[in-house]
């Protein structure tokens, strides 16, 4: 999915960012300050960059490549067959409902969550 790959490293490239945990939490907070300066109808193009941005720092920090799901076109990060993370959606839930759907406490969790899963990498 080079289109996703290309927005994230637009991001990493134009706010000067690694792909790294302290990047997502900036991230978090980037959407904090600014989601309320953009009408609603508008962010799409900002959760589709943020998104692309969290997945590719899930897919260089823990593995898992972007894959798009069968039967409902869902866009994740596959780990494998059974376990994988929507940072789409997540980010999605953080622009409605703010840090209680952080992307970046979603992201410190996946080694404890797919523990299982990442023990295959590491």
């Amino acid at each position: 999915m080079k289109e996703i790959e290309d927005l994230a490293n637009s991001v990493k490239t134009q706010l000067n960012l690694e792909y790294d945990e302290s990047s997502v939490n900036y991230i978090k907070d980037f959407i904090e300050r600014n989601k309320m300066q953009i009408d609603k109808e508008q962010w799409t193009g900002l959760i589709n960059s943020m998104g692309a941005f969290l997945g590719q720092c899930i897919i260089e920090n823990y593995g898992g490549n972007w894959e798009m799901e069968k039967d409902t076109q869902t866009i994740c990060v596959a780990f494998d067959e059974k376990n994988k993370v929507y940072p789409f959606a997540k980010t999605s839930k953080q622009f409605e409902n703010g840090l209680e759907d952080s992307i970046y406490s979603m992201y410190i969790s996946i080694p404890l969550v797919f523990k299982i899963a990442l023990k295959k990498r590491i």
